[in-house]
Formats: C-alpha cells, sequence, structure tokens
C-alpha cells in the first residue's frame, strides 16, 4: 500500500482549491485531499494534519498567508472552539456562492448530473437571530453548573455569553438558569439534568422550556419553572422529559407537563400549528416561509389533485398542500408527530388530509399495491435519505411530478440518481439557506416523468 505522504501532527502549507459538503476548505498534498475547516477557496493556508483516514485527512488551520477577499472576523467569541457554525470567517454573499458549489458538486459528482442548473440561493437580508430552538447540554464542576454546547465530536461543553443565532431572550434564559441552578444543592439531584431546550413561536413569541432528565424524580423543577416564568412573561409552557438512556436521541417517550400550557402555536402562511413539545417544526421561520412558498409554486396545484407527503413529521408541508389539493396524505414514523397533524388538521377545518403512522418503507410500497396513485408526491427525508423501498414504490406510483426536499445534498444527490434511473428527471434544483454562517443547506427539487398519470383513488 502506498505511504501517505504527511503523518498526524505535521505542519504543512497548501492552496485552498475546493470545498467539501460541510464547508470546509479542500487543498492537496501530494494529491492527498486535506481537508481545512476555517479556509476559502483561493487561501494559501499554514495548518496542521489533526485526523488521518484512508483517503483523507483533517487539518487544523494555523494561519492565512494569502487571505481571500471573502474573509471577515468571525464575530462569535467562541467560534473556534463551539463548532456549531462553520462560515461565520466567510461574507455572508460568498457563503451562499459556497452552498450553491456544494449543491452543483454534490449533482455533478455523485448524481453525474453535470448538465443540471442550480438556481441561485435563496438567503437571508439578516442571517443572525434566525432559530426558533436551541439545546443546551448541562455540566456540574464541583459547585458550578455550566449551559453550553459540545464541542463537535465529543462531550466537552463549551460554555458562551452569547449565541447571535439565536432571539436575544434565550441567552438571557440561559444566564438566568445557570445562576439559578448553581445555587441548589446536591440533595435536589441536580445530577439527573441533562440538557435544557428553549423553543419560541415566531406568531405568538411564546417559548417553551423542556428539561430533559435521566430520572422521573427532579424535586426542584416546580420551583424553577416558577422563578423562570415569573422572571420571564414569554415562558408560558414548562415541560420534563425523561430520557433514561445514554444515546444519541435526545427525548425520551416519557413526558411530564410542570407549568403553563402543553403545546405553543406557531403559523404559517395561512396554516396554524399547535406544536407539542417533541415535535419538529423547522429551526428558521423566516426561511420555512421561502422554502413553503418554493414547494407551492413547484406544486403548482389547481384543485382535485391527490398530493402525497412522505416523512410529513407533524404535517407542516401536507397542510400547506390541502389548502388546494383534492386530497392529501402523509406518512410519518412517529405516533405523536401524527397526532399533532391530526389536530391540526382539524385546527384549520381541513377534511381533505389523512395521516398513517409507520415507516414510510412499509407504509409507501402498500400504498403502491393498492393502487395508490398520486399526481405530486413530496418527499422530505431525514438527512441519511429516502429508503430505497421509497424510492422503488415511487417509481411503482409513477406521479408526474415529484418535490424532493433535502438537507443533506449527498444523499439528495444519491437519491435524484435512482430516480433518474426510473425515469424522472430534474426539472429545476432551487437551494434555499435555511441555517446562515453553518455549511448546511436546504434544497428544493423538482422532477417530472414523462408518463402521463391516472388518476388516484379515494383511501
Amino acid at each position: 500500500m502506498k505511504e501517505k505522504p504527511i503523518r498526524v501532527g505535521e505542519i504543512f502549507e497548501a492552496e485552498i482549491t475546493g470545498i467539501s459538503h460541510q464547508g470546509w476548505g479542500i487543498g492537496r498534498i501530494e494529491g492527498f485531499t486535506v481537508f481545512v475547516p476555517g479556509s476559502l477557496v483561493g487561501e494559501i493556508v499554514q495548518a496542521e494534519i489533526d485526523q488521518m483516514k484512508k483517503s483523507f485527512a483533517v487539518a487544523k488551520l494555523i494561519r492565512v498567508i494569502h487571505e481571500s477577499p471573502y474573509r471577515m472576523i468571525p464575530p462569535c467569541h467562541v467560534y473556534d472552539s463551539c463548532g456549531g457554525c462553520q462560515l461565520q470567517h466567510a461574507r455572508y454573499e460568498h457563503q451562499l456562492e459556497m452552498k450553491k458549489k456544494i449543491v452543483e458538486d454534490a449533482l455533478r459528482k455523485i448524481a453525474q448530473m453535470p448538465e443540471v442548473e442550480v438556481r441561485p440561493v435563496l438567503g437571508m437580508s439578516h442571517p443572525w437571530q434566525y432559530r426558533n430552538r436551541i439545546q443546551l447540554h448541562v455540566k456540574i464542576y464541583h459547585d458550578q453548573v455550566e449551559l453550553g454546547f459540545f464541542k463537535p465530536g465529543s462531550h466537552e461543553l463549551i460554555s458562551f455569553r452569547e449565541c447571535l443565532l439565536v432571539p436575544d431572550v434565550f441567552n438571557h434564559i440561559r444566564s438566568f438558569l445557570q445562576e439559578e441552578l448553581t445555587t441548589y444543592k446536591d440533595s435536589d439531584n441536580l445530577s439527573s439534568l441533562r440538557h435544557i431546550v428553549l423553543k419560541i413561536s415566531a406568531y405568538t413569541k411564546e417559548i417553551a422550556v423542556i428539561f430533559v432528565t435521566s430520572e422521573k424524580k427532579f424535586p426542584l423543577l416546580p420551583k424553577l419553572a416558577q422563578s423562570l416564568s415569573g422572571r420571564f412573561p414569554e415562558v408560558v409552557s414548562v415541560v420534563q422529559n425523561i430520557q433514561k438512556k445514554e444515546s444519541g436521541v435526545l427525548f425520551g417517550p416519557r413526558w411530564q407537563h410542570i407549568l403553563g400550557k402543553e403545546k405553543l402555536e406557531d403559523k404559517i402562511g395561512n396554516v396554524l400549528y399547535s406544536i407539542s413539545p417533541g415535535s419538529f417544526i423547522q429551526v428558521n421561520p423566516e426561511q420555512t416561509r421561502v422554502l413553503y412558498d418554493q414547494i407551492r409554486d413547484f406544486a403548482d396545484l389547481k384543485g382535485g389533485e391527490t398530493v402525497l407527503d412522505v416523512y410529513c413529521g407533524m404535517g407542516s408541508i401536507s397542510l400547506q398542500m390541502a389548502e388546494k389539493a383534492g386530497q392529501v396524505i402523509g406518512i410519518e414514523e412517529f405516533p405523536e408527530a401524527v397526532k399533532d397533524a391530526d389536530y391540526n388538521a382539524r385546527l384549520n377545518g381541513f377534511n381533505n388530509v389523512q395521516f398513517l403512522a409507520g415507516k414510510a418503507e412499509d407504509l409507501l410500497p402498500e400504498l403502491a399495491a393498492n393502487g395508490i396513485n398520486p399526481q405530486l408526491l413530496i418527499v422530505d427525508p431525514p438527512r441519511k435519505g429516502c429508503d430505497p423501498a421509497v424510492l422503488s414504490a415511487i417509481a411503482r406510483m409513477n406521479p408526474s411530478k415529484l418535490i424532493y426536499v433535502s438537507c443533506e445534498p449527498s444523499t439528495l444527490a444519491r437519491d435524484l440518481k435512482t430516480l433518474g434511473q426510473h425515469g424522472y428527471q430534474v426539472v429545476t434544483v432551487q437551494p434555499v439557506d435555511m441555517f446562515p454562517q453553518t455549511g448546511h443547506v436546504e434544497t428544493c427539487v423538482l422532477l417530472s416523468h414523462k408518463k402521463s398519470q391516472a388518476s388516484s383513488p379515494s383511501l
């Protein structure tokens, strides 16, 4: 086996000639790929090899010898250590260009679609303080409680004074809770507290606080909830979640209502949503509206169509479609989200929507076998993309129009390649900057099929 041209700990200089899907700069040492987080295309950098893999290495940036004109000083005081943002060192207009290039590269290299045009990324006028949700981890150092973020790939806590991606009130609540929790004694079973999640409604400006504990017994919580709501009138809901497992899953199955409302309400377009504490909703309300406007534009519903929404969550896209569609069927794995979806359909007076609980890879083939042939099919899968069984069922249903919404360009490109083999062709690719200052990008893709579409029977 050929020996690698560099080892861990070695310092090198290289020109950055490309960008990875994480937003990292790409350099090469004797043809060997090295990723350098914090660097920009066109720069010459000095870096130190931090990790060595089989076909690439990751390096820590030491200094920039020749700077890109798009470089700026990151405004966040923990940017270098937190890892939550990857692109604060790049001017925002350049971030949008970088993300367009990330999508283009995925389509060219993975989907093998170099001819497909990618539209300019739809960005924000103020790309800060946009997050409606934040997850704080809890660490206890002697008698001091610290609330912060984990450094990527570790359980090392990064404490901060101010996160620039969240509303100011979230930073004030974090400081208040850190001070309050530090005053409590060990007898209050503080060690069972794992995480604190803050959520805010863009529509009502009301806030929910979720305390995630490893044990049901957490006696200080009612008193803490009263202090919190007394200090912050916006806090209208305090909930406890019990997560006994040490895993990457944030919430456990058991919930306990502590104070105020059990749910928040939010609104996107004309649709009102009642949101349970554990339900997923996009983190950027302003850009969610942009994304959903794009989906509606791609859908171009005339009335009477059957729409199938796969990985529908709490039905946020389904209900946007229900305003004009004849029938909407949503598929979602998590029963609690389906309950929210059903409730929200009733809340908005939609009687043309049905939600099915189960895995998409199980239910979609069943629907296909039962002759359900939607005119429009929408998929918004998790980061890992669609299960192969889902793509096969889509091919069997053969909808004339397909909209694929993705937060991960690489799995999007993989699935587009498979769909292309089933006769689908990409019509339009529209990225949306749902996550400014980070390397992530949301992409909405319209696909069409050459074959005509039969009408769908009712369920």
